[in-house]
């Protein structure tokens, strides 16, 4: 059953972080984006295939001109949303927004602003700080979606005291390589156990013994691109096997549906995970949808931790 479709909106970015290329790649290739029409054929077709869960990403989502037009139709199809992003643009944003998505991100990469706007490559701190104050003022569940890399690990725990202080949730993602960027080390991934049962922390348990075990293997896949997770480009096609490394760039045309249930991308879903460039891969994007399989306890206690975090 297919449960989550990242829905690129556009590659387009007002940031620059060191750890991502998404912004390097909208400056190159000016993808057309999609309009209301497509978008609501999309969810249409993504409704029958059983998608649960909607992540409306980019780039910066909230660039693509019709990002509440598309959380509109998603609410109106039953979808359960996501949205992450830098906050430079939310303020502006924030009331028109307000009701259509069920969980909304904040990056945040330090406490201190001289260093998230280094990583950034922006000045963007003041609206991220800005944009925790009106969320709350709106009653919009978020969290703060720190990306842990070698680099910044040592702050972490400012980090979660920061979290605390604004009583908001610090959701810790670890690093992963995919364009030549370092990964977080083993080392430090497993450091990050430690701050499991801090109040307003959100970690993964299963996500971290995945990536202290190596990574997917490609002789025993967990990846679940094409099987469980669909991944749609801001210029409407699909991508096959997954977005970062993706080997197949199939025009949609109003026809969604049929195309996932064509010859082609059965065949994708039978290699997922196992061509030579999965073979360690940590991408959680994808190997999310298998972690209960892979480490059921470990996902019990996170889920549970979970639980806690969302009921504050």
């Amino acid at each position: 059953m297919k449960i989550l479709c990242n829905y690129y909106v556009t590659l387009r970015c007002n940031s620059q972080c060191k750890f991502c290329d998404i912004w390097e790649k909208g400056q190159k290739l000016h993808l057309p984006e999609q309009t209301v029409e497509e978008v609501e054929n999309n969810l249409r077709d993504l409704k029958k295939l059983g998608i649960k869960v909607i992540d409306f990403t980019g780039g910066e989502p909230l660039l693509y001109p019709h990002l509440q037009a598309a959380l509109v139709l998603a609410k109106k199809y039953g979808f359960y949303t996501t949205v992450t992003t830098n906050c430079i643009l939310y303020p502006q944003h924030a009331a028109k927004l307000k009701g259509l998505i069920n969980v909304l991100y904040f990056s945040i990469h330090s406490h201190q602003e001289a260093a998230h706007n280094k990583t950034t490559g922006v000045h963007s701190y003041h609206k991220v700080i800005a944009s925790i104050k009106l969320a709350k003022e709106l009653h919009q569940k978020i969290y703060l979606l720190h990306t842990v890399t070698n680099e910044n690990i040592n702050d972490l725990p400012i980090m979660i005291d920061f979290a605390q202080k604004n009583r908001v949730v610090l959701s810790i993602n670890p690093c992963f390589t995919y364009f030549g960027n370092k990964d977080l080390s083993h080392t430090f991934a497993k450091q990050l156990t430690k701050y499991r049962k801090e109040p307003y922390v959100m970690l993964n348990l299963a996500l971290l013994k995945f990536i202290t075990s190596g990574g997917n293997q490609i002789n025993k896949p967990i990846c679940q691109a094409v099987k469980n997770i669909m991944v749609i480009s801001p210029d409407n096609f699909l991508l096959l096997p997954c977005y970062h490394h993706y080997l197949h760039k199939l025009k949609i045309e109003n026809n969604l549906f049929a195309l996932q249930n064509s010859i082609l991308v059965k065949d994708a879903a039978k290699l997922a995970g196992k061509y030579s460039f999965c073979q360690g891969c940590k991408i959680n994007c994808y190997m999310r949808a298998s972690l209960f399989k892979q480490h059921p306890y470990l996902f019990l206690l996170t889920w549970l931790k979970n639980l806690r975090e969302f009921a504050r």
